[in-house]
């Protein structure tokens, strides 16, 4: 009976230790004050949309955080303080043991740029399709989508997405034409031609092609001949020469 009797004491025991540790805790906290703030942002592919400045400026602007009582300081307007610089993407904020108030920022990634006309300013695609401000001091190297709107550019992003994380698609491809039809054209980094797409079906079996007829016009060393590659019909390439 006692042996029973002896697990169920300890749990009852640990149960009650453990509540009034959180309760000294809990006492203290409302005791004390924020010694500082400590600031890390995840970089991601070497770009800086959000450095560690721009996101102590956004919450020092708001609250000084030293010297402030921890109870006073809510996590929530922290969050909501840092989330209004556009290019951030996840915060995680909590209060440490060494009462230093920790920010962890993670960043949206542009995939792509919109250039809808000469009259709208260009945005950055991130990679959940949203419209992400351009940025007063870091450049993407991306490729640069000409649509008319972002609800146009929709199948060019589609393109950006399938072959962003391909080495040599991704250095290949450094424009894309969303034309008045909703059909694509690459304009790529090597070569003069332009290539026209169509649509993303059968996208794989289209891009194998064109790295096949590349490498043969490569090989001979005419690849600057043509100024117009056509891949819209299937299994084909057609390739129109300069006259």
């Amino acid at each position: 009976m006692i042996q029973r009797l002896l697990p169920i004491a300890m749990s009852i025991l640990l149960l009650g230790t453990t509540g009034t540790l959180v309760g000294f805790a809990l006492h203290a906290e409302k005791e004390v004050t924020y010694l500082g703030l400590d600031v890390d942002v995840d970089e991601i592919k070497g770009m800086f949309f959000v450095d560690v400045a721009g996101v102590r400026d956004a919450i020092l602007a708001q609250d000084s955080i030293q010297g402030s009582w921890i109870e006073s300081v809510s996590l929530q307007q922290v969050d909501a303080w840092v989330h209004s610089i556009p290019a951030v993407d996840h915060v995680e904020v909590y209060p440490g043991l060494d009462r230093i108030l920790h920010v962890r920022v993670s960043q949206k990634e542009p995939v792509a740029r919109l250039h809808t006309g000469p009259d709208e300013p260009d945005v950055y695609i991130d990679t959940e399709g949203d419209a992400l401000p351009l940025s007063p001091y870091f450049t993407a190297r991306v490729p640069i989508i000409h649509a008319q709107s972002l609800e146009h550019a929709s199948v060019a992003f589609s393109l950006i997405q399938s072959t962003c994380q391909d080495p040599l698609w991704s250095a290949f491809i450094d424009q894309v034409q969303v034309t008045d039809n909703g059909g694509l054209e690459i304009i790529p980094r090597i070569g003069g031609a332009r290539i026209a797409l169509g649509d993303t079906s059968q996208l794989d079996s289209k891009l194998n092609n064109l790295l096949t007829f590349y490498r043969e016009q490569i090989r001979r060393g005419n690849l600057n001949e043509y100024q117009r590659i056509n891949l819209a019909f299937a299994g084909q390439v057609v390739a129109q020469r300069y006259y």
